[in-house]
């Protein structure tokens, strides 16, 4: 090996060093940039056509065999009509068991009421009784053991109008409880008819008569009534650029002409983790997210539909 050949071998490596120390410093360069937003007029995300509202997934609180399905996909809605019925056999029959009860003491109140009724005219008689046996002895036209039976019977007559009261008063605070055993197994009951929380439109139905449910399952998704939204997820990069009232436009995803404008009208005050409208599990889930719903000016759109929304943020 020469001279020449052992001087250049050290050069080579010095250059390759300060090749690496160079490369090294751009990446981390690269790396610092690529956290700072590009100054940008517009930004965009991928998002989805809802109401105002949201979508509604609709659950009963009571769990048991489906009855009765009263709407399909489609339907529009009235807050309070039934969606669905379910089996209530036995709270049905609570309330009837309570009905006959009820039944059975307005009969006994009504029996109470003669008997009082006939009290109040056995105490007359015997006040006039004493009265008038009082006035025979005062003449002694008549014994004083005789006044003093007379004033027995007519002590007896008021205790016995005094029970017969009572009687009464019993009777209606049974009935009074009976009858709210009766509202409550007839709000028991009602519970298994599951009834429309508001205005709306059905999306989804996947209840069927006989299949069963369980407390809290979805049965179907309805639409509430409202004005048509997109919302979308605006990356952490351009987060902080959103504010409500901003100018927006949709489009189709992939699709260049605008099928409406509008304008931001919500923006939430944190950052979640992107996943709400990716294609594919687990793509960017790295990133955070600004989740924005905006206002539409065509109120035509068709629910669920994927768009692109663009934000004007200059």
């Amino acid at each position: 090996m020469t001279v020449k050949t052992i001087l250049f071998i050290p050069c080579l490596f010095l250059l390759s060093a300060c090749g690496s120390k160079k490369e090294a410093e751009n990446i981390k360069t690269l790396s610092a940039d690529s956290l700072v937003a590009p100054l940008v007029s517009r930004v965009s995300g991928i998002g989805r056509i809802e109401p105002e509202g949201g979508l509604i997934d609709l659950a009963s609180d009571q769990g048991g065999l489906i009855r009765q399905v009263f709407i399909k996909e489609g339907d529009s809605l009235k807050k309070g009509v039934p969606l669905i019925s379910l089996d209530n056999q036995v709270q049905q029959s609570q309330v009837t068991e309570s009905a006959a009860k009820i039944k059975t003491q307005e009969e006994q109140l009504s029996l109470d009421k003669v008997n009082i009724l006939e009290a109040e005219n056995n105490l007359q008689k015997a006040e006039a009784d004493y009265e008038k046996t009082k006035r025979l002895v005062e003449k002694n036209a008549e014994t004083k053991q005789k006044l003093d039976d007379a004033a027995t019977d007519l002590q007896n007559k008021k205790l016995a109008l005094q029970n017969e009261k009572a009687n009464l008063q019993v009777t209606n605070k049974k009935i009074d409880e009976l009858r709210q055993q009766t509202n409550t197994a007839k709000t028991s009951a009602s519970k298994y008819t599951v009834r429309a929380p508001v205005d709306g439109l059905v999306l989804q139905v996947t209840a069927k008569p006989g299949a069963g449910i369980t407390p809290g399952q979805s049965f179907a998704q309805m639409a509430p009534a409202g004005r048509l939204t997109a919302i979308c997820e605006i990356d952490e990069l351009f987060a902080e650029k959103i504010v409500a009232g901003q100018t927006a436009f949709i489009r189709y995803k992939g699709y260049p002409d605008t099928i409406s404008t509008g304008s931001v009208m919500y923006a939430a005050p944190y950052l979640k983790k992107k996943s709400l409208f990716s294609d594919q599990v687990g793509e960017k889930e790295d990133r955070r997210v600004r989740e924005v719903r905006i206002l539409l000016n065509n109120q035509n759109l068709l629910i669920n539909r994927q768009v692109e929304c663009v934000i004007n943020i200059k």
